[in-house]
């Protein structure tokens, strides 16, 4: 069992307090600025509530911590968790630039603590069948993969945090990308990015956004200064390529284009989708059926970014299936460089 402490207390850090209750760890404290969100967490998850970073981290029966936090407090909780003696479960995105991110790694390599990245969308239980079956080579060499994410009206709480640059780093492509990229590299064992093209739109305003979904509604009267869709490739130096396609909101019909991630290799290619319940293509004739419901994937995945975590901190390592701190650095580095590119109309070449 581990102790840990949860740095946020959102959405996000009640996601996490479910899967690390459901494998058997133990949720000791949260710390959170927001009295309302950290006094609910604790009275729900029955732990201690601190109204200071300090008096969490300064815990002895804390273990590890969760950082869920907005993006421009990553960097820096993350290396006091760590210069505190706790190993750390860091959501995506590792940090607002690449620059944070080597200081990020350079305190873990002062300090020895663990640092998994949150890359949930690992532990799908589709992407786990495929990433086995990649592996056992029954595609063969793997040439080119592609992601698919179009949400209708899915903006996370548009005038907030997430909308405003100086505090997100970006927009869906910081929000949602990274996993796509992260997941296509894991899935594919692409090597160093090479070379980068990448085209970032603003379809939507805080004037024409119609609110149809997602977890908090737009506030007029804040910022909107980010991406809702992004289209970019990355072609790597062991000759594989990536493609993403992901956007906040679409005037697009439902379904019009499949969600999902096709993987191509010289022998077979596949499609799935990461919360679904089959796999399709060759050689894989006819669907192969993952052992999960559909409902159920989301908890799933992120049950075994838990137990990964778990097994981290006990070989005091960042176990083969988890996302690495070099691993967050390299989707950084696809990152900025995609930004890059929209912003030079140009591909970017990476040393």
């Amino acid at each position: 069992m581990t102790k840990i402490g949860l740095l946020g207390a959102g959405m996000i850090a009640n996601i996490h307090g479910e899967a690390i209750v459901a494998t058997g760890s133990e949720i000791i404290a949260v710390y959170d600025p927001q009295e309302k969100s950290r006094t609910t967490f604790s009275e729900k998850w029955n732990c201690i509530s601190c109204s200071e970073v300090d008096s969490l981290l300064g815990c002895s029966e804390i273990e590890a911590v969760v950082v869920a936090t907005p993006n421009d407090q990553h960097a820096s909780l993350a290396i006091a968790a760590m210069q505190a003696g706790k190993d750390v479960l860091l959501e995506k995105p590792m940090t607002m630039s690449l620059a944070e991110c080597d200081e990020v790694m350079e305190v873990q390599k002062e300090t020895g603590q663990v640092l998994q990245l949150g890359f949930v969308c690992r532990f799908s239980p589709a992407a786990l069948v495929v990433k086995q079956m990649i592996d056992e080579g029954k595609l063969g060499a793997i040439r080119h993969a592609r992601a698919t994410l179009l949400r209708q009206r899915g903006i996370p709480g548009l005038g907030g945090w997430f909308t405003t640059k100086k505090r997100s780093g970006g927009g869906c492509l910081i929000d949602i990308g990274v996993h796509l990229i992260d997941l296509l590299s894991h899935l594919t064992s692409a090597a160093e990015p090479l070379r980068v093209l990448g085209s970032c739109s603003q379809t939507f305003s805080m004037s024409t956004y119609g609110y149809d979904e997602m977890w908090s509604t737009p506030k007029p009267k804040g910022v909107f200064d980010v991406e809702d869709g992004v289209v970019a490739s990355t072609s790597f130096s062991n000759g594989i390529t990536n493609q993403i396609d992901v956007s906040w909101a679409t005037h697009l019909p439902e379904s019009y284009i499949r969600d999902g991630i096709s993987i191509e290799g010289d022998k077979g290619a596949v499609w799935f989708d990461i919360w679904g319940d089959s796999i399709e293509g060759k050689p894989v004739e006819t669907k192969v059926e993952v052992d999960v419901v559909i409902d159920e994937a989301w908890s799933d995945a992120f049950q075994g970014e838990h137990r990964a975590f778990a097994d981290s901190i006990a070989k005091r390592a960042v176990t083969s299936c988890a996302g690495t701190s070099e691993e967050g650095r390299k989707v950084q580095t696809i990152v900025e460089a995609i930004y890059e590119s929209d912003e030079t109309q140009r591909e970017v070449q990476l040393a």
